[in-house]
């Protein structure tokens, strides 16, 4: 048959429904019945429970306005604090506050208008600190202190009673029946170092700061104190790297250049050292391949990370051992991982496909597709595009949508 014939469509003879065969009992009919009621249900996420969080405490304010809403950052704060960031028309940054007088999404303010921010990091001192990109090509380092750190610095001296008692002493949402409390820190773009390119990742590791090029592929050094940036050397010298950092449970620092081998940066030490290991590929795309995301389990020392196609991967630092996991969905692109409970899951499917959640469990070696994520509170809504993941103090996974009207969603596993 030639290319034309399989092309024709009009005249393609396709499978008919079972429901329009004829003569069908009883039996066949209630089977048919049953298998229609399942299959409408199929695609989605059964396994744990979904909710949704607007961008925005809905009660008393607006929510970041579409086309500003794509979530393209998360990361989990000690204090229990959600900070995430979003690209677009205007950068924001948010939090989400759990406690239980809570339970919503603070936007804190712009960054930037035009802008896209790929990463935020928790400092020592609990300040946050990201990337913004803006739309002509310059970049920042931004800061954001919240009221806790504000308060630390704050110097009491001829300060009244009232005046003391009037400060905010942490970033908090708190619903009365007649105020809400919203107290929001402060977002300094910073004027110094002066990045010399768009950055794809930022990553804090103790005391150290790293910083990973997005058209080179170089890694840097951020030193605080002087406020400058040292090169450390370039993940591919023709720019076939991954945009994604990692540290391990000791501090080693992992990327990925071309063929998606590894590479490390010591601890101990400011320098780039090639490892005989490659992340997983489908045969024929090893020059593609990209890892696209990573996380940590801390508890037992594994990194996980996903790639372009769409495979998941361990990586066993102490033993330089890579272990292929497996392709879960038949989409490709894994954009974020986080771990809860022993378990790693992803959220993997390209801009325009119906994402899909996936998990693994290291202790049954069971890797599985739980389905696409429709949550029916705080409000319908159907998740199609995200962009990244991290769990929270309870265990709880978020996860961050980019579609033009985004929000945070909430994974909240099944308990065995």
């Amino acid at each position: 048959m030639g290319l034309k014939n399989m092309l024709d469509l009009t005249n393609k003879q396709w499978p008919s429904s079972p429901l329009k065969q004829k003569n069908l009992d009883a039996e066949q009919l209630k089977q048919l019945l049953r298998i229609r009621a399942d299959y409408e249900k199929s695609a989605f996420v059964t396994e744990g429970h979904l909710e949704v969080r607007a961008l925005g405490a809905k009660e008393f304010t607006a929510p970041i306005p579409p086309g500003e809403s794509a979530v393209t950052a998360l990361v989990h704060h000690p204090n229990g604090h959600i900070y995430g960031a979003t690209s677009g028309n205007n950068a924001h940054l948010f939090f989400y506050n759990p406690a239980p007088d809570a339970d919503a999404a603070a936007d804190i303010g712009i960054v930037a208008p035009h802008s896209s921010i790929p990463a935020l990091a928790v400092l020592p001192d609990g300040s946050i600190l990201g990337v913004v990109n803006q739309a002509d090509g310059a970049a920042a380092l931004f800061r954001y202190r919240s009221c806790d750190v504000l308060l630390a610095e704050k110097d009491f001296s001829g300060m009244g009673v009232r005046e003391i008692f009037d400060l905010p002493a942490e970033d908090q949402l708190f619903f009365s029946t007649i105020d809400p409390c919203h107290s929001a820190g402060k977002i300094e773009v910073l004027a110094e170092p002066q990045l010399p390119e768009a950055m794809a990742d930022i990553l804090v590791t103790g005391e150290r700061i790293y910083l990973l090029g997005a058209a080179s592929g170089t890694v840097f050094r951020y030193l605080s104190a002087s406020g400058k940036i040292n090169a450390v050397g370039r993940l591919d010298v023709n720019g076939n790297f991954s945009p994604r950092l990692i540290a391990d449970a000791i501090g080693n620092v992992y990327g990925a250049g071309l063929n998606g081998q590894l590479f490390r940066l010591p601890a101990d030490a400011d320098r780039l050292e090639k490892l005989n290991v490659n992340a997983p590929s489908l045969k024929g795309r090893e020059l593609y391949n990209r890892v696209t995301a990573w996380v940590c389990d801390h508890k037992n020392g594994i990194l996980y990370g996903g790639t372009v196609d769409g495979i998941l991967f361990q990586f066993l630092s102490a033993e330089n051992r890579m272990v292929c996991l497996g392709k879960p969905v038949d989409i490709t692109n894994v954009k974020g991982m986080a771990v809860s409970g022993g378990k790693v899951y992803a959220i993997i499917g390209e801009t325009g496909d119906c994402a899909h959640l996936a998990v693994y469990d290291n202790a049954t070696r069971d890797l599985r597709d739980l389905g696409c994520l429709l949550a029916r509170s705080e409000r319908p809504w159907n998740g199609y595009e995200f962009g990244c993941m991290t769990t929270g103090n309870n265990g709880t996974v978020f996860l961050g949508e980019t579609d033009r009207i985004s929000q945070l969603f909430m994974y909240f596993p099944s308990v065995e």
